[in-house]
């Protein structure tokens, strides 16, 4: 998923091994994942509802980053890239059937945030 945010994009990955990142255009982010159970399991989630998702989405032939409140799903697949574009508002308002693979790939960055105030309550 790339999700145009007012200051450029975020990439938010997710694959059936259960790693799961976060890439933020700006540089930096969040690699991996896999080892923490709560991040593989909503990684491992975004794969199967992706999975339902496919039909309704084409072939791409083109990367194009998403402007500011567009999000951007893509679906790598045995039978290539499938992707598709939707506003973000529309996704907010959980009645686009692209809404639940939205959430799960939402789940994937809050995993991460409560894992990192985790690990820093811990010190």
């Amino acid at each position: 998923m790339d999700w145009g945010i007012p200051r450029g994009v975020v990439t938010v990955t997710a694959f059936s091994d259960g790693s799961a990142s976060v890439y933020f255009l700006t540089g930096g982010g969040l690699i991996g994942g896999g080892g923490q159970p709560q991040i593989a399991d909503a990684a491992r989630r975004a794969v199967e509802v992706a999975a339902s998702a496919q039909a309704g989405m084409r072939m791409a032939a083109h990367y194009p980053l998403p402007g500011p409140g567009e999000v951007t799903f893509h679906l790598l697949t045995d039978d290539g890239v499938f992707e598709t574009k939707v506003p973000e508002s529309q996704l907010a308002t959980e009645r686009h059937e692209l809404s639940p693979l939205g959430n799960a790939m939402q789940q994937i960055i809050t995993q991460y945030r409560l894992w990192d105030e985790g690990r820093k309550a811990a010190l």
